[in-house]
């Protein structure tokens, strides 16, 4: 399930009438009534919503040992946020010259609001139990801040170029984590008692609705490799895994992804003997998230995952790693991009494969594992596999 936030602004106002000393009925709000020092008061309500279909045709499940490595298999609650706020003057729309930001740590803040129009940007921090994270938030750019990742720690090298009308890879990144934004424009603090939505009599305070949804930033992709008639020649996995062809950033306002391109690194484990559409088979399963394709357009509520907009001209190549029962490792590869175009915004992908149409690997062939992959390497040992 997805956690999505909403924000309703209530303003509490100091009102007076110049010359007088007796305020009108705060429940009747006259026509030149002036309102000075406005506080405006933002409530965070949690709201749930399914994005995609994590559970259907999963047959890897996620035990005890998935939790303690990768964590939960859904979407995380997040308990604070970073606020920014835009102060536009007198006139909508316009760049971004001033920001206030701050942190909150609760669903609710009130803050002391001008008279004008306002932009807010809201974006979830990201809880890590070391206080390090993967991804990056860049605010130079006032009118855009961005959401970028680190490059992986364990893979040194680019893995390959694409021919073609595709572009060459960016570079290979860490996953990154899940975060939510929210971005509402030209929010108008009036003078006029009028342009408020409605008076609360409980607390006292004039309320001023905005509806802003927090959507996810980053999904979350199943893979798992399922191998059948595995006859004992695929004895492990070291968890090396790689899918090429995602975003490497995102617009942290809008969720629109940037056009760079790379590889996301994941790990995996293999469970063997489990049940898949009436046969036994050995699963190999992991955890992906990943910013989206490139150039994607952001989830929209009460449009479900259906991906609408511009779609990236990249493939999405799974690239894992397989241990046989010799002790050689190979790094073996599989198109996923049909799947990843059909889910834009997360969801379960599946390969299968027949452990007997694979021969074992002798002295002669590729050895290695993704950590170390070299252009020739991969002419050399990627198998493709149709989907």
């Amino acid at each position: 399930m997805i956690r999505f936030i909403k924000t309703a602004i209530l303003a509490l106002v100091v009102s007076f009438s110049i010359g007088s000393c007796i305020e009108p009925p705060l429940h009747l709000p006259g026509d030149e009534v002036l309102i000075d020092y406005p506080v405006v008061l933002t409530d965070i309500n949690v709201v749930w919503d399914v994005d995609a279909d994590l559970e259907t045709d999963w047959y890897y499940g996620w035990d005890d040992t998935d939790k303690r490595r990768w964590g939960e298999i859904g979407y995380p609650m997040p308990t604070n946020y970073e606020v920014r706020r835009y102060y536009l003057g007198t006139q909508p729309n316009r760049p971004h010259t001033e920001v206030d930001g701050f942190t909150i740590y609760e669903p609710h803040f009130h803050r002391f609001f001008n008279f004008g129009y306002y932009d807010m940007l809201l974006w979830s921090n990201i809880d890590s139990d070391d206080g390090a994270q993967v991804v990056l938030i860049d605010e130079s750019d006032m009118d855009e801040v961005r959401a970028t990742t680190t490059g992986t720690k364990g893979m040194t090298q680019l893995a390959t170029l694409f021919g073609g009308s595709t572009k060459a890879v960016a570079g290979i990144f860490n996953q990154p984590e899940i975060f939510y934004s929210a971005y509402k424009r030209d929010i108008y603090i009036s003078r006029n008692f009028s342009d408020y939505d409605y008076f609360d009599e409980k607390n006292e305070v004039w309320v001023k609705k905005i509806d802003a949804v927090l959507n996810p930033l980053v999904y979350i992709y199943l893979v798992q490799i399922v191998i059948y008639d595995n006859d004992g020649r695929i004895i492990g996995v070291n968890g090396n895994n790689a899918v090429s062809g995602f975003a490497s950033s995102t617009s942290v306002n809008t969720g629109h992804t940037g056009n760079n391109s790379g590889f996301v690194y994941y790990e995996s484990r293999m469970k063997k003997n489990l049940q898949v559409k009436g046969r036994t088979a050995d699963v190999i399963g992991g955890k992906l998230t990943t910013y989206g394709l490139c150039d994607m357009e952001p989830w929209v509520e009460n449009k479900g995952s259906q991906y609408e907009g511009s779609r990236s001209t990249l493939s999405n190549i799974v690239y894992f790693d397989l241990t046989f029962s010799n002790g050689k490792v190979l790094t073996m590869s599989a198109d996923v991009t049909e799947q990843c175009q059909r889910q834009a915004h997360g969801g379960i992908i599946t390969i299968e494969l027949n452990a007997t149409d694979l021969k074992l690997p002798d002295n002669d062939d590729g050895v290695g594992s993704l950590f170390v992959p070299t252009v020739e390497d991969y002419d050399e040992v990627i198998w493709n596999f149709e989907m």
